[in-house]
């Protein structure tokens, strides 16, 4: 398994960063695009991207604030600051982008599946309900309810996890999360008991290995079945 810097380049031809990580040889494997935390691409996501591509997935990180402080950061400040100013219309352009580039790569298959967590649960979902992706699932996705009007577009299989404990997402919201998807033959929303926001995240002081591990496989399944 190999990690590597990687480059992407926007339709307006801007040029941006990340990582990609493939199991070794040559054989094509399904895709995942992994949309980050506001952390950006630090050590907890390179781990997670590790375990992604040994599972057999080819995985593309791209820096997703690249047009506001691009970087992996430790500073709250410079984290909130950077998730409160995205601009979501740029950022789904970007990433209908990063999808399209991820496809193209001579190691994917052509299916794509979308993770993310806590900032990126928000695009796994809309790029489910938009761009034809194979499978989508967040862990802590935030913002996800701001865009229920269009799970019924969604016929992809899906994977959510939530923290019961969790402060920034709140149960109610969770639960609008879970009803919007009920109609959904292959979706999966879960709140876990006694998991706090961040639970999936290793090297985060909330991280909860036992119920990382089974959120992770219920992703794995979903991701196994594109």
């Amino acid at each position: 398994m190999t990690i590597t810097d990687i480059s992407y380049t926007t339709r307006d031809g801007e040029d941006f960063t990340g990582i990609l990580a493939a199991p070794d040889g040559d054989g094509k494997l399904p895709g995942i695009l992994f949309i980050t935390a506001i952390w950006g691409i630090d050590g907890s996501a390179r781990q997670i991207t590790k375990e992604w591509a040994e599972a057999g997935f080819v995985v593309s990180v791209p820096d997703i604030f690249w047009r506001l402080h691009p970087g992996p950061t430790a500073d709250p400040e410079i984290a909130h600051g950077r998730y409160n100013a995205y601009d979501v219309d740029q950022g789904l352009l970007d990433l209908q982008d990063l999808i399209g580039h991820l496809r193209a790569h001579p190691r994917c298959n052509g299916k794509i599946g979308v993770l993310g967590i806590c900032f990126g649960g928000r695009y796994a979902h809309l790029a489910a309900a938009r761009y034809g992706i194979d499978a989508a699932a967040a862990y802590h996705g935030t913002y996800i309810e701001k865009h229920l009007d269009e799970t019924h577009k969604i016929t992809c299989p899906v994977s959510f996890h939530f923290g019961a404990l969790d402060p920034v997402i709140q149960m109610d919201d969770v639960c609008a999360i879970q009803n919007s998807y009920a109609a959904h033959p292959n979706a999966e929303i879960v709140a876990h008991t006694g998991a706090d926001h961040n639970f999936a995240m290793p090297h985060k002081d909330a991280y909860d290995p036992a119920i990382a591990a089974t959120a992770r496989g219920a992703v794995l399944r979903c991701f196994r079945s594109m």
